[in-house]
């Protein structure tokens, strides 16, 4: 079997399994049966003559045959993105396909910003957006692998495999409906968000990593009542009425603006100001498209 060989759709499967950590959560996440999952996976290690996984308690991991042929998917993967993006530019092409991460606090942004004056320049170029919280991979290292051209997060990100242009993103917030007891105040404490029904996001969420690390230099960890992997779920729920939700109150603009929410500064050094990041991958040479994407992503607020 030449090396070719290896790196087909069989790879993938095994790479989504060890991200996930199961046959069964990789299926789930790909929204397939687990028996085909399983399948690919075995008749890849049928052709190899080796195991590619190994059981470590109720996960799985990759044996060293197995990182080794992930590796070589992921370093063909990422060749074949660069080939693809060198050939658009030396037929000078304004048509192909730009993929952006953008975190669901800043789609608005993004729409509003970006979008409307990219369909103008590259009115030919399909630009697919990927939003929300993302399991098992986060936005960034959806970058790293070349699943993605540009992702933009939340949060303080240090990674040497990516170009990271961060900016000022505004403090922390409460997000409360403007009937609740917290909308009156000027600012919130710590303390008093503590005796609140709070409404966490999934903990690889670079918001809510904040908000933990937040209420972890208050000395007082909180726990939430409600838990959703949407910020837009988040501010709907807050406007309901049924908890706290956490942001900036740029993130929810468009709620405040129509009076469903209001932002209620937290009092605590650290959340008096937050961090969003453009990312790209090191040695990436984006296309036309992608790097006109990149500029006007560059100028968002």
């Amino acid at each position: 079997m030449t090396p070719m060989t290896l790196l087909d759709k069989r790879a993938f499967y095994l790479l989504e399994v060890s991200s996930c950590g199961g046959i069964r959560a990789a299926a789930e996440h790909l929204q397939l049966n687990p028996s085909v999952v399983s399948r690919q996976v075995r008749s890849l290690e049928q052709a190899l003559g080796m195991a590619l996984l190994e059981r470590q308690g109720r996960h799985v991991m990759l044996t060293e045959a197995g990182q080794l042929v992930v590796e070589g998917f992921l370093a063909q993967r990422r060749l074949n993105a660069e080939l693809t993006d060198t050939l658009a530019r030396l037929r000078n092409l304004q048509a192909g396909k730009v993929v952006v991460s953008v975190g669901d606090g800043f789609v608005d942004s993004f729409i509003n910003h970006v979008m409307r004056r990219a369909a103008e320049h590259y009115p030919e170029v399909l630009i697919e957006i990927k939003t929300g919280i993302y399991y098992p991979r986060e936005p960034h290292d959806m970058v790293a692998n070349d699943e993605v051209d540009i992702a933009i997060t939340y949060g303080p990100i240090s990674d040497p495999r990516l170009v990271v242009h961060s900016f000022e993103r505004g403090p922390l917030c409460a997000l409360v409906a403007p009937f609740h007891p917290l909308a009156r105040q000027s600012s919130v404490s710590v303390a008093e968000l503590l005796q609140q029904k709070l409404i966490f996001l999934p903990e690889v969420s670079g918001s809510q990593q904040f908000v933990n690390a937040l209420f972890a230099a208050a000395g007082q960890p909180a726990t939430p009542a409600y838990r959703c992997n949407l910020h837009s779920v988040a501010r709907r729920m807050a406007s309901a009425g049924v908890g706290v939700a956490f942001m900036t109150a740029a993130a929810a603009r468009s709620e405040i603006e129509a009076g469903l929410l209001q932002a209620v500064p937290i009092d605590h050094p650290m959340a008096a100001r937050s961090q969003g990041n453009l990312v790209r991958r090191v040695g990436r040479r984006l296309s036309p498209a992608a790097d006109y994407l990149w500029k006007l992503m560059k100028a968002m607020q």
